[in-house]
């Protein structure tokens, strides 16, 4: 699992670079990119103390990936004795089965700080994945090794259409804390557990015509 969100986050850090022109947020966009459509967004940002950002919903853009997936991006900063807590939502409809969403950023922190990104996957009012991905100091019981800065959410099931709800937090409690890039992707069930379903179900249907065979024969 370990190697898996580590070569996930190396996977979302090179594809940056090359991900599609971004809308703004407030914009409400429509985005869509390898049987992927992003809808329906929502946003609403909640901050106190001496500085943080970002202060509007206008200032975080959203772009699509080739994974293919979601990138949202902005200057998410809380400086000590600050926090920044941005709540989004949005749709998704596929034209394929999702069963695993990968969540990665890019959080950063100096001093005694916290950075992170709750990520809650909802079927219509069901949840059906969740998960954290942080930065933080050890003190506040938080780390910030790669692995603590991607996870994948495995769903209770496929599923074409789906809201997502995405916490975003930056608290710098006596230091600062960062990030700038938010990446989603969306992965179909592994291709070895449907061919083994596709096997069974073939080994199902030899084992029906030998007995339909055997029954004609007798």
């Amino acid at each position: 699992m370990q190697i898996k969100k580590s070569l996930l986050f190396a996977a979302v850090a090179f594809l940056a670079p090359i991900a599609l022109p971004a809308a703004t947020l407030s914009s409400n966009p429509t985005l869509s990119v390898g049987g992927l459509t992003f809808s329906n967004f929502g946003c609403s940002i909640s901050k106190g103390g001496v500085f943080a950002t970002p202060d509007m919903c206008n200032q975080i853009n959203v772009n699509t990936i080739p994974n293919p997936g979601l990138e949202i991006t902005s200057g998410f900063f809380a400086a000590p004795l600050s926090f920044d807590d941005v709540a989004l939502t949005y749709h998704l409809s596929s034209t394929f089965d999702i069963h695993e969403v990968g969540l990665s950023f890019n959080g950063s922190i100096f001093g005694l700080a916290i950075s992170s990104v709750t990520e809650s996957v909802y079927s219509g009012n069901t949840l059906v994945g969740m998960a954290t991905v942080s930065c933080g100091s050890a003190l506040l019981g938080a780390d910030c090794d790669l692995d603590d800065l991607a996870d994948n959410i495995t769903l209770n099931g496929d599923y074409t259409n789906l809201t997502v709800k995405k916490d975003i937090q930056t608290t710098g409690v006596l230091g600062t804390a960062e990030a700038s890039i938010i990446d989603q992707t969306f992965n179909a069930p592994e291709p070895s557990s449907m061919a083994l379903m596709g096997l069974g179900l073939l080994g199902a249907a030899g084992v029906l015509r030998r007995r339909v065979s055997k029954g004609a024969k007798a």
